[in-house]
């Protein structure tokens, strides 16, 4: 029974996001893993007669339970709030444009990023990511546009408080750069290398770079920023939207594996 209590959970979730969000990227795994669930348990007693590829088939799932709950625990806990520690960089990793909006994934990170530029206004920003499919500017160039808007357009009160309060608390052009070659995270990684290291002179292992990414996106973040030899890094997550949650956490599964098999 439990088999098919989760198997129609899954499928609501799945028509849940399609319906209020038109769908993201992977909700179609929860549908696919609740239909085979409620099969399952319509043809349960007809597999267990079939007792070697019922054994068989209870070790897999077993094994592979297993592998995602520690995985998942390790993406959860992974430190993710490093807001104290100074930094020479912040490097936001890019996400989707819609048309030349970022989206909500992507706003999620600058506003985070923001609250961090705000007190530490002396750290360059580097915004990462290139242009995807049905983009019609690229990432960096959208999250520019939207860390220039939002430093200017806050607090306005009178036109002379408000200039003041932008000289001193805004973010001014000349600190962001912008890196519009990448494609995935990895990428986001090493062509912000280049880009520090021209700005800087120095080697990206001598710099201190704190990381803006969503939360479920960290631990891989670690992974790919470490073979780029970045060192001295630490990480300040945006949170993901709750409703997304079970998506993107289950995502992040596949990906951090498929990192660690492939990805080199």
């Amino acid at each position: 029974m439990i088999n098919l209590i989760l198997g129609l959970i899954f499928i609501i979730y799945y028509f849940y996001l399609k319906i209020v969000f038109g769908g993201i990227s992977f909700s179609g795994f929860f549908l696919v893993i609740g239909t085979l669930l409620i099969v399952y348990q319509i043809l349960k007693k007809k597999i267990k007669e079939k007792k070697v590829f019922y054994k068989v088939l209870k070790i897999l799932i077993s094994v592979f339970l297993i592998v995602f709950i520690i995985t998942e625990s390790l993406i959860i806990f992974y430190p993710k709030n490093s807001f104290e520690t100074k930094s020479d960089y912040l490097l936001i990793l890019g996400a989707s444009v819609k048309k030349t909006t970022p989206s909500t994934t992507l706003k999620g990170r600058l506003n985070t990023a923001l609250k961090y530029l705000k007190v530490n206004n002396e750290c360059y920003v580097v915004v990462s990511g290139g242009k995807g499919n049905g983009e019609n500017i690229t990432e960096a160039k959208a999250m520019k546009d939207y860390l220039v808007k939002k430093g200017n357009g806050e607090n306005i009160t009178e036109a002379k408080a408000m200039k003041d309060y932008l000289v001193k608390n805004g973010i001014d052009n000349n600190r962001i750069i912008e890196e519009d070659k990448s494609t995935n995270t990895y990428e986001n990684f090493k062509y912000s290398k280049l880009k520090i290291e021209e700005h800087s002179r120095k080697r990206i292992k001598d710099i201190k770079v704190k990381i803006v990414t969503t939360d479920f996106h960290v631990l891989r973040s670690k992974i790919l920023a470490s073979r780029n030899e970045y060192k001295n890094i630490a990480f300040y997550a945006s949170k993901s939207k709750l409703s997304f949650v079970p998506t993107y956490y289950t995502r992040e599964f596949f990906a951090i594996w498929k990192t660690i098999v492939f990805d080199r």
